[in-house]
C-alpha cells in the first residue's frame, strides 16, 4: 500500500497539465479564429471592392502593429498565469523619458532610453509579482497609475515634438522593401516570439509555470525567474509599441494611449490566451489582432462611430471565444 501512495505522488504533478486536452482546446479555438478571420476578408472584400488593395492592407496592418507588439509580451505573461496592465503606462513613460533627451540630438540616446525605461519597469513588476508575491492584477494597475503620473509629471503635462530626430520617426514612417517598419516588426518579433515559446526551454518552462507552478517548482522551473522575465520582455514589448506610435504620429502624447492595456488583453484572450495560465500562442494572437484590425477598418469606411464600433468589436471577440470555452467547460 504504501509503494502505491508514494508512486501516485510522484506521478500526479503531471496529470493537471493534460497535453492532450489542451492541444484539443488550442485546436477549436484555432480554427474558430481563422473561420472568422477568413470570414472577414471575404465579406470586406464583398462590400468594399478596394478593401484587399495594397493601400489598405497597409492601413489595417499599421494600425494592429503597436497593439499587437503589446500583445505580444501580454501574451507572454498571461501563459504564466499573470496579468500585466500597466503596458499603457509603460508605453507612454518610455517615450517621454526618451523624448527628454530630444534637445541632444541623438538617436541612440533617445531610442536607448526609451527602450531601456520599458525593460526597467518590467524588472520593477517582475520583482513585485514574482519576488514579493504582490497579485499581478494589484501591482500592475498601481504601475499604470504611477507611470502615467510620472510621465505628466517629466513632461509638465505637454506633448514632446521628435522630429528632429530622424531614425526616431523612420520607426514608425519607414519602410523595409516596401513594407512599413512597424509591420515588419510585427512580423520579425512574432516569429521570434514563436521561436521562443514552441522551441526553447524556456517556453517548455513558460507553459509549465502557467499550468502547476508547484509541479513546475518541483520539476526544478525557476518559477520566480520565468515569471520576471515575462514582465520584463512585456515592458520592452510595451515601449517599444509606445515608440512607433509616437514615431508615426511625430509627437509624444503624456496622456496618450488611454484604455490601449484593455485593448491589448482583448486582444490576448481572443487569440486563445486563458487567464488562468497554461495555454496560449503568439500566432492566435497575431490572428486575434488582425480580426480587431480588419473589423475596425471595415466600420471606419462606413462611418460607423467608436463607440459602435466597441459594440461590434466586443460580439467578434465572444463568437470567437465561446465555442472554446463552452468545449472547455464539457472536457472539465
Amino acid at each position: 500500500m504504501t509503494m502505491n501512495t508514494l508512486e501516485t505522488k510522484v506521478v500526479e504533478p503531471a496529470s493537471p497539465a493534460r497535453p492532450s486536452d489542451a492541444w484539443r482546446h488550442l485546436s477549436i479555438g484555432a480554427m474558430s479564429r481563422a473561420a472568422v478571420l477568413v470570414a472577414l476578408v471575404i465579406v470586406g472584400q464583398a462590400i468594399a471592392p478596394s478593401f484587399l488593395s495594397l493601400a489598405n492592407i497597409h492601413v489595417i496592418l499599421l494600425a494592429v502593429a503597436a497593439i499587437g507588439i503589446m500583445a505580444y509580451g501580454m501574451t507572454l505573461v498571461v501563459i504564466t498565469g499573470e496579468i500585466d496592465l500597466s503596458i499603457a503606462g509603460i508605453a507612454i513613460l518610455s517615450c517621454v523619458a526618451g523624448g527628454l533627451l530630444i534637445p541632444t540630438g541623438s538617436a541612440t540616446l533617445v531610442i536607448g532610453a526609451t527602450l531601456l525605461t520599458g525593460l526597467v519597469v518590467g524588472l520593477v513588476n517582475g520583482v513585485l509579482v514574482a519576488a514579493l508575491g504582490i497579485p499581478s492584477l494589484i501591482a500592475t494597475l498601481g504601475m499604470l497609475g504611477i507611470s502615467r503620473a510620472l510621465a505628466n509629471i517629466a513632461s509638465g503635462g505637454q506633448a514632446l515634438y521628435p522630429e528632429a530626430i530622424t531614425a526616431y520617426l523612420w520607426l514608425g514612417r519607414g519602410n523595409i522593401a516596401g513594407i512599413p517598419v512597424p509591420v515588419v516588426l510585427l512580423i520579425v518579433l512574432g516569429a521570434a516570439a514563436i521561436a521562443l515559446t514552441k522551441y526553447s526551454i524556456f517556453g517548455r518552462e513558460l507553459y509549465a509555470t502557467g499550468g502547476n507552478v508547484r509541479a513546475a517548482a518541483l520539476s526544478g522551473v525557476n518559477v520566480v525567474g520565468v515569471r520576471t522575465t515575462v514582465f520584463i520582455i512585456s515592458g520592452a514589448c510595451a515601449a517599444l509599441a509606445g515608440m512607433l506610435e509616437s514615431a508615426r504620429l511625430s509627437y509624444i502624447n503624456p496622456a496618450g494611449l488611454e484604455g490601449m492595456e484593455l485593448s491589448v488583453l482583448a486582444v490576448t484572450v481572443l487569440g486563445g490566451a486563458a487567464l488562468a495560465g497554461g495555454s496560449g500562442s503568439i500566432a492566435g494572437t497575431l490572428v486575434a489582432a488582425l480580426i480587431i484590425g480588419i473589423v475596425n477598418n471595415l466600420l471606419n469606411q462606413f462611418g460607423v462611430s467608436i463607440y459602435l464600433q466597441q459594440v461590434v468589436t466586443a460580439a467578434v471577440i465572444l463568437a470567437v471565444v465561446l465555442p472554446g470555452m463552452r468545449q472547455r467547460g464539457i472536457a472539465k
